[in-house]
């Protein structure tokens, strides 16, 4: 009987499994509400209640075994933040990098199709301690955004598909409509909340994935750019255009040969990271026994068969040296039937990298045939470092990169001279001398070496980071207080800011709180003032003692949402940009937004819904509140100080945004950024008689200076 349940549980749909799990996991619990009531029904007879625990028992003891069996597989679905994620859960806690990189590659190819670069560099910055998050080149159809974990092939490596609403998208070929390019960040976004990620690291392998990847906040753009695009054949100008537009939004471009980095140099700087090879896998390699054919000669490919193949090469050889047997290892995507009558010319399909190896081993000669295109004059071959890995003769076309290594590689210009290199790399097979000279070259170019480059550029990156002054002002609240600096350490990941804290002569123990939690803090200043100096004052003090780049005046009735400073920071440095605002739920004019959430968790939920999609839009405006009000050091020091005339505030707002506005800077909403506010606690301790009176009084001070003031409007649709 028990074995025939669990046979039934475990055929059962996968939602429907994890709610059962749920359910027994709620009964399991001491004093379950289910046994609880059913000991407290008087009617029931003890004798009905024993068989009743009896069952009850007969049940848990039966899921309790399943659950052991299930928790072996750990394949369920799980909700993180209200995002549904399937997939092994074991891969969870499989991202334990140390040197607090965390990476996003959006791939060109997935990672089990042929390992070449992208895998490479994902595994070594992985060993050396980041985390990356590899993606497939395919989706996974659904309404809801989320993601499937497919599997974990390195330590600090795990695979992802990505949900998407819309069904049979070609990277290569399509594009994304505005939609469904809200919905992949969604998806994405839900990634990066199951991992607790901070700052994430893009490396972007196809343009396809430009519009989604500068829209994500807190994250670094990295084009990793391996071939000349235009020189592909069936490249539209949507991907070329796309890519343009990468070049334009890229945090750092990097190249993998001196003519493509010099084709890009035309449109923005960039850094040259060659190919590699796994050394260690190609040289250490030891067959068990030779896999050669009867004659002994064997002269070898393996890679793609596509355009820049050079078929007609190929079978010049063959024809001028039927002694040689040519075999070619690859995926064909190219019409081969001139060569279907050669018997010399063996085409043996893809075949798994981990079995590359020994097949490079049966080489006697090893051959890079392409053709002299736009493309290949860009192209930087992984194969040749590989090939040169381990030990083996190297026969090349001109390429310029393959010219570069000459004294290694031989290189035919031409047909005729392409076969006679081959024949003498043939004399050189059994050379131990020039074989070890190979592989020590190889020896420099391991992708270790390349994945410590890639980190020496990332970190030139995070250098150039503007450093960011966040003035909070304080005046008692305190339990609001402590709320807004929780929120400030836990959901700000741009990591370069520092904190002011200005408090107006607090009487509620606010004072004593700060000193005691953030006097230790490097990154607090704690700035106590004597007497309640007002709003536009107190903001004053802390802006003089500011030291960054970028200046934001934060209330103390604010609670910042996940990822909120990275946007307002990224639309600051265009120079036009004067003062910019998050926008809120509750405020009085158009940085209001219609939102809903009953706490600081379905806060961040939501707001991150709602800046997905609306990520790298702005709304203009002519006033901007200063509920959290930023703006750059240079536009402060040409603007001046808050005016202090308005006392302990009120439309101190409004003038600092009309002196911004008349200095001809625009001023905007960024639809990027949210940040919650609870709305004029510390003025509402005065009572609304004095409220009243102050914002009378302010209001003729604001129209003396400006002459009638226009009240706020909230946006169309917003209430």
């Amino acid at each position: 009987m028990i074995d025939k349940l669990k046979l039934l549980y475990r055929n059962l749909p996968l939602s429907l499994r994890c709610k059962i799990s749920k359910v027994i996991w709620y009964l399991k619990r001491p004093k379950s509400a289910c046994y609880f009531l059913l000991r407290k029904v008087s009617f029931i007879h003890e004798f009905f209640l024993s068989k009743i625990r009896l069952i009850y028992n007969s049940i848990l003891m039966i899921f309790n075994s399943i659950l052991r069996r299930t928790k072996e597989n750990t394949l369920l679905e799980i909700k993180v933040n209200q995002i549904s994620i399937n997939g092994d859960l074991s891969c969870l806690n499989s991202l334990e990098g140390t040197n607090g990189y965390s990476f996003l590659l959006f791939p060109v190819i997935d990672w089990n199709f042929r390992i070449q670069r992208p895998q490479h560099l994902s595994r070594e910055i992985a060993h050396i301690g980041s985390n990356v998050i590899y993606f497939t080149t395919t989706f996974q159809y659904s309404l809801k955004p989320g993601f499937k974990l497919e599997s974990s092939p390195s330590k600090n490596v795990v695979i992802c598909k990505l949900n998407l609403n819309v069904m049979n998208v070609n990277i290569y070929n399509n594009t994304l409509k505005t939609n469904e390019i809200s919905f992949l960040l969604k998806s994405i976004n839900s990634v990066r909340m199951a991992f607790n990620l901070k700052h994430t690291f893009s490396i972007i392998n196809l343009p396809f994935w430009n519009d989604v990847s500068k829209r994500l906040v807190q994250n670094s753009i990295i084009y990793d750019c391996m071939d000349h695009h235009a020189g592909f054949e069936n490249n539209s100008d949507l991907m070329l255009k796309n890519e343009e537009d990468l070049l334009k939004h890229a945090d750092l471009v990097i190249t993998t040969a001196k003519t493509l980095s010099d084709r890009i140099s035309e449109t923005r700087d960039n850094t040259i990271i060659r190919n590699a090879a796994e050394v260690k896998y190609f040289s250490d390699y030891k067959p068990d026994c030779e896999n050669k054919p009867s004659n002994g000669i064997t002269v070898g490919y393996y890679g793609a068969v596509a355009e820049w193949f050079d078929l007609d090469l190929i079978i010049y050889v063959a024809k001028n040296a039927p002694d040689l047997e040519i075999v070619i290892i690859g995926n064909v995507t190219i019409d081969v039937s001139d060569a279907d009558d050669i018997e010399n010319i063996k085409f043996i399909g893809e075949i798994p990298y981990k079995n590359l190896a020994e097949h490079l081993y049966s080489f006697d000669v090893c051959i890079i045939p392409f053709k002299i295109i736009e493309l290949t004059i860009c192209t930087n071959p992984v194969k040749v470092y590989e090939y040169l890995a381990a030990g083996k003769p190297v026969v090349s076309t001109a390429m310029p990169e393959i010219k570069l290594i000459s004294e290694y590689v031989h290189v035919g210009r031409n047909k005729k001279e392409f076969l006679e290199n081959v024949r003498l790399a043939l004399t050189e097979k059994d050379d131990l001398s020039l074989a070890k000279k190979r592989k020590d070259w190889a020896l420099q170019h391991d992708w270790s070496t390349r994945a410590k480059e890639l980190l020496s550029a990332i970190e030139q990156i995070e250098f150039n980071k503007k450093k960011v002054s966040l003035i909070v002002l304080t005046y008692n609240n305190l339990d609001l207080t402590k709320k807004c600096l929780n929120s400030i350490l836990n959901n700000t990941v741009y990591d370069n800011y520092e904190v002011i804290l200005v408090d107006n002569n607090s009487t509620d123990g606010t004072q004593d709180y700060l000193k005691n939690t953030y006097a230790n803090n490097g990154k607090f200043k704690i700035i106590l003032n004597e007497e309640n100096v007002g709003f536009a004052a107190g903001n004053n003090i802390g802006l003089a003692e500011a030291t960054g780049d970028i200046l934001v005046i934060l209330n103390n009735d604010t609670y910042v949402s996940k990822y909120w400073l990275e946007p307002i920071v990224s639309i600051l440095i265009s120079e036009d940009v004067g003062l910019v605002c998050p926008v809120t739920n509750n405020i009085g004019n158009e940085a209001k937004i219609n939102i809903q959430y009953d706490n600081f968790n379905e806060m961040n939920i939501q707001a991150l819904i709602y800046t997905s999609k609306n990520a790298g839009k702005t709304h203009p405006m002519n006033s901007v509140a200063f509920f959290c009000a930023a703006m750059r050091k240079d536009v402060f020091d040409e603007i001046g100080p808050l005016s202090e005339e308005y006392g302990l505030g009120y439309f101190e707002d409004d003038d600092y945004s009309l002196r911004v506005l008349n200095a001809g800077y625009k001023n905007y909403a960024i639809e990027g950024s949210f940040v919650h506010h609870h709305l004029s606690a510390s003025f509402n301790k005065l009572g609304e008689e004095k409220k009243q009176k102050l914002m009378e009084k302010n209001r003729a001070i604001f129209e003396k200076n400006w002459g009638e003031w226009k009240p706020h409007r909230y946006r169309k649709g917003v209430h």
